[in-house]
């Protein structure tokens, strides 16, 4: 899960470098490549918005399939615990030949072993329900980490918006063309 958290702020942030690389280079005016930045940081925070909420009903999802699994291993270790316990008493009325104190202690043990089934099955459910509550918490941290990011990257490309709108870009164009009429001599 942690990968796929370190995956999801890599692209993220990598997404958001390469947007701000391909307008910083792009020939527009410093009012066009304001609204751009201010589209791409949308775009983006509208994409992480997804991607987190997506995430979360997965997780939810898996925390429901998880839980529905420990109540059937519950109601099957109940099952089993009333079916030992239904032959060991059909087994003991057969058996009129063993002295009372035998018939008492197979009746102790079956009552011990299906005890022990039940405990099981509850751990096993009380397990579950705690992986389910762990999975959900790591989905909203995790929420919480995207949400972070996009906004840290929202930030830098506001800034970096307002840097080039008080950049002069006038040197620019000059050694641009200067560059272009060096290559493509006519």
């Amino acid at each position: 899960m942690a990968k796929r958290g370190k995956f999801l702020t890599g692209a993220l942030i990598g997404g958001t470098a390469a947007a701000v690389v391909a307008l910083l280079l792009a020939p527009k005016s410093g009012k066009e490549m304001r609204d751009d930045l201010a589209k791409k940081a949308d775009d983006w925070l509208d994409l992480a918005s997804d991607y987190t909420d997506d995430f979360v009903t997965k997780t939810n999802e898996m925390g429901s399939i998880v839980k529905d699994r420990a109540s059937d291993l519950g109601g099957q270790a109940s099952d089993l615990a009333a079916n030992v316990k239904d032959k060991v008493s059909d087994s003991a009325d057969e058996m009129d030949d063993i002295t009372s104190d035998t018939l008492e202690d197979l009746k102790r043990q079956s009552s011990d072993l299906s005890d022990r089934f039940r405990k099981a099955a509850n751990d096993a459910k009380d397990v579950a329900e705690e992986a389910s509550d762990d999975i959900i918490i790591d989905a909203k941290e995790s929420k919480e980490e995207a949400a972070e990011t996009v906004s840290e990257g929202a930030e830098a490309l506001a800034d970096k918006a307002k840097e080039m709108n008080q950049t002069d870009f006038s040197e620019v164009k000059e050694e641009l063309k200067e560059e272009v009429e060096k290559n493509n001599p006519e």
